[in-house]
């Protein structure tokens, strides 16, 4: 049977719409997946929408606004270029037909919630919310010990030859710091929701379904657990088990708390000294208060 795209269009832009951020390597990707094995839940993987697709569309606007302004090429009255709060409609349909484009056969009527992944998402709050002001947002949070030990493999050869662990570490801490803060200060008066890596890990069926609640979606055990299911470790890393390391992969070891085994407490406390303060507002213990407690 032939799509009827008109339809789908129609049925798409009445839903409500979510975008997924964090820090990388904080488990956004783990999520987008989980989220999107959902029925009722539609997650796309980086598009970069609102750092890539957005700009675009603004600067081509803009570029337009000044040659009628200019009047190139132009013999005649000219006209003005619409103004960026007048671009809104565009950028937000522009969304719905990314979405639209990646259906991949799901059905659209079992569809409750649309959205899309990009880490950087936490850094572009504003402007989600000023596209899509009903829009929520879901913040994947780490212990950013972890983050740090995972992004510095996986990102290690576009690092700075200079650059040692141990600085890497402090950067990364300050970052992880920043952004969370700006998050949660944005957040008062949108939706808005932090779900913690270590939660999912601990307690999946539950944190998983406090997740989907939120979107909107059916909360129940049977479409939960079939997400979960689909984005385990096992499913995503092609058959490996917890803990057993393919730096090259994506997923590369799906553990918790590694860090501890990893990092030398010179590498440790150049991450505390730069976020310690996020640390003890996201209840993350430092190291020595780990230590204490056995």
């Amino acid at each position: 049977m032939a799509r009827d795209f008109s339809a789908e269009l129609r049925a798409l832009v009445s839903l409500p719409v979510f975008f997924v951020g964090g820090l990388p390597r904080s488990g956004t990707t783990w999520v987008q997946q989980m989220l999107n094995a959902h029925p009722q839940v539609l997650c796309l993987g980086e598009s970069h929408f609102m750092n890539d697709l957005v700009p675009t569309l603004h600067a081509a606007m803009d570029g337009y606004g000044t040659r009628r302004a200019e009047g190139r090429d132009t013999w005649a009255p000219t006209v003005r270029g619409p103004r960026p709060m007048l671009l809104m409609p565009m950028v937000r349909a522009g969304f719905v037909a990314l979405v639209q484009e990646n259906l991949d056969d799901r059905p659209v009527s079992s569809l409750r919630a649309i959205g899309e992944k990009t880490p950087d998402n936490i850094m572009h709050l504003r402007r989600i919310w000023a596209v899509f002001p009903s829009a929520r947002f879901v913040n994947v949070i780490r212990d950013g010990r972890d983050g740090a030990v995972s992004a510095f493999i996986r990102f290690r050869t576009k690092l700075p030859a200079t650059m040692t662990r141990r600085d890497y570490m402090k950067a990364y801490g300050e970052g992880w710091s920043a952004r969370i803060r700006a998050a949660r200060d944005l957040a008062p008066g949108h939706a808005y929701h932090e779900v913690r890596y270590e939660a999912l890990h601990a307690e999946p069926l539950a944190e998983a379904a406090r997740l989907f609640a939120f979107l909107g979606a059916d909360p129940g055990a049977g479409p939960v657990g079939q997400a979960l299911a689909t984005a385990s470790f096992e499913s995503l890393s092609g058959g490996r088990r917890q803990g057993q390391e393919d730096a090259s992969s994506h997923y590369r070891r799906g553990e918790v708390g590694s860090w501890a085994e990893t990092l030398s407490a010179s590498e440790v406390a150049a991450f505390e000294d730069a976020a310690g303060a996020m640390m003890d507002e996201l209840g993350y213990p430092r190291a020595a208060d780990r230590a204490s407690a056995f």
